[in-house]
């Protein structure tokens, strides 16, 4: 968390703070990264000598941030962390936790806020190779990736791990693998992912179906995550139906991830793990 929907969502707020709209004026003009994130993954580029203006791009799980320096662009490749995302406030307003800040020349500030400091940042690169395509935007490119790539060791595994494998499924994180499994409730998320895949095709369109759902209801403002828009929450909270759900099973998964299911499948969760065939 954020996955797919709250990148798409957090790529729209820049962009819609980032448009000539809001007045020819309005242009950026300096970088700062705060000093008390620490983290050697995160260069800042080299701070422009001239008003810039930016844009923004999701794909998956990842954001990149197009600095435009007199059309000299520099791409910002970002990942959001747990709980990262960006704010606009006036100039000296910021959060305590705001680690990368993009001053505007009208007295405004848009900062990445991210108050575990597990998101990060880095410029000059795009995206990343190891990431397959967006399940929303490249849908055709997504399903492709998944069966060209079927015979390999990676989907012997369970089909509730091989959801959270970003290089086959970019963007699908742990609310919207258990949401897109609850709502298949003939497939048995401890089976293997190469037989579910091949006997359920629906598994794929829900990939694209939900995340895109999601984001049209504002995106999962579950726990860590808000909308930037400050959005309403009640109508993604309606959507959700096993995430975090006290009436589902739970258990974690080999990342150490709490997996919410449907409790019809907690004796097969056992039975495997008897089995040796999961890790408890």
């Amino acid at each position: 968390m954020p996955e797919l929907a709250e990148l798409r969502l957090t790529a729209d707020y820049i962009n819609q703070y980032s448009k000539d709209v809001e007045g020819p004026s309005i242009k950026y003009c300096g970088i700062v990264k705060n000093t008390a994130h620490k983290g050697t993954h995160c260069i800042t580029p080299e701070n422009p000598k001239d008003y810039f203006s930016l844009s923004a791009q999701s794909r998956g799980k990842e954001l990149i941030v197009y600095i435009n320096e007199n059309n000299k662009i520099t791409p910002l490749r970002m990942s959001m962390g747990m709980s990262g995302h960006f704010e606009l406030t006036n100039t000296g307003q910021e959060s305590k936790h705001a680690h990368l800040k993009f001053y505007r020349s009208d007295g405004t500030t848009l900062s990445f806020v991210d108050v575990r400091r597990f998101g990060k940042w880095k410029a000059g690169e795009t995206w990343s190779a190891n990431r397959g395509p967006d399940p929303t935007t490249e849908v055709d490119d997504f399903k492709y990736n998944i069966y060209k790539h079927l015979d390999k060791r990676a989907f012997n595994r369970p089909i509730h791990e091989i959801l959270m494998n970003q290089q086959y499924f970019n963007g699908i994180g742990n609310y919207l693998r258990a949401e897109i499994l609850y709502r298949l409730p003939q497939v048995n998320p401890f089976m293997n992912a190469r037989e579910v895949i091949e006997n359920c095709p629906e598994l794929i369109d829900l990939c694209t179906e939900i995340p895109r759902k999601a984001y049209a209801l504002g995106g999962g403002q579950l726990k860590d995550w808000e909308n930037p828009f400050k959005t309403d929450k009640e109508k993604i909270e309606k959507f959700i139906k096993c995430y975090h759900n006290p009436a589902m099973a739970w258990c974690k998964d080999k990342n150490g991830r709490r997996f919410w299911f449907d409790p019809k499948w907690y004796d097969s969760y056992l039975k495997m793990i008897e089995n040796n065939l999961i890790k408890k």
